[in-house]
């Protein structure tokens, strides 16, 4: 009689203890989602909303005062179906914008790649001062992009910037650059390229500091000048890290907006007009939202078009 009354015992003692397990657990569970609940509704409000309300409004034909009008979760405007996307790709200037686009991204893309990876050997070495030169060029990063543009409109000013009173100094006249359709965006780029060369240089000697010293020695001992070390030992290696920047540099190319708002506000012309600067001024200048989320999904598509082909490269390349 004893032995079972002590079984049972035992058998309501694990019965209390599985259930004080579980009521802890759903406990910890509960502070768990409790402390998520702010983020998760900032980010269904003003991420995941807006990302599917643009999109419904891409089929539909919306007036500025229908916007005014319509609540927070209804749709304004009427159903045109594919209408937006085929105007877009009717209307020139939709086409020059992605023109632009890809002229910004073939001076900015590989100005700021061969940059970054040239500066980032350089101040891989043992020299004296180099983390002073190191944060010096990682500066321009952390300054607001409409400070870079200001400092960039001061040096490229047609009547008194400084780079014009350098080239006079040698007899030169240069031209009123940012009213230059040819010259306006390679100023962006170079302004673009010098605010993140920084940031590049130092995902690049992040790389270099993980490449083994005793590579270099070996191929010393075989006689390989600086070049050739470089060339067979270290930009091979580097590969990966190239191929990140370059979906990075990418991304940045197809979303550069405050450059070409801040510096030539699109022209002269439409010289400097992007994708981005595009939307922005059919959305909240024009209030032309139908065609306005149309271009946000075509540039959204092609964003991750390039991201997947270029992701299957490094996986290609890694093996």
């Amino acid at each position: 009689m004893a032995d079972v009354n002590h079984a049972a015992n035992k058998k309501a003692g694990l019965a209390q203890l599985q259930k004080n397990r579980r009521k802890s657990f759903w406990k910890e569970q509960t502070k768990g989602y409790l402390f998520f609940l702010p983020a998760a509704v900032i980010l269904l409000m003003f991420v995941f909303y807006p990302i599917i309300w643009t999109f419904l409004v891409s089929f539909r034909e919306v007036r500025p005062m229908e916007m005014r009008n319509t609540g927070l979760f209804e749709m304004p405007g009427q159903f045109v179906g594919l209408n937006q996307y085929i105007e877009i790709f009717h209307n020139p200037l939709f086409i020059k914008a992605m023109v632009n686009t890809l002229y910004f991204g073939t001076i900015y893309i590989p100005l700021t790649l061969v940059s970054a990876a040239l500066l980032a050997v350089l101040l891989n070495q043992k020299l004296k001062g180099v983390n002073f030169f190191r944060t010096v060029i990682f500066i321009p990063y952390i300054i607001s992009v409409v400070s870079a543009s200001l400092i960039f409109l001061f040096l490229f000013n047609g009547d008194r910037g400084l780079i014009n009173a350098v080239l006079l100094k040698f007899d030169l006249t240069g031209p009123n650059w940012l009213a230059h359709s040819l010259l306006a965006m390679p100023v962006i780029a170079i302004m673009s390229a010098w605010k993140k060369v920084g940031y590049f240089m130092l995902i690049y000697l992040a790389g270099l500091q993980n490449i083994s010293h005793s590579l270099y020695e070996s191929a010393k001992i075989d006689g390989a000048n600086a070049f050739q070390r470089f060339w067979y030992i270290t930009w091979p290696l580097l590969g990966r890290i190239t191929l990140v920047v370059s979906v990075l540099l990418m991304i940045d190319t197809l979303n550069v907006f405050q450059e070409v708002y801040v510096m030539t506000g699109g022209g002269p012309g439409d010289s400097t007009t992007t994708v981005p600067f595009l939307i922005f001024n059919e959305a909240f200048v024009y209030f032309r939202m139908g065609p306005a989320s149309a271009m946000s999904y075509v540039l959204f598509v092609v964003v991750i078009i390039i991201t997947v082909l270029q992701k299957r490269a490094v996986d290609k390349r890694l093996g």
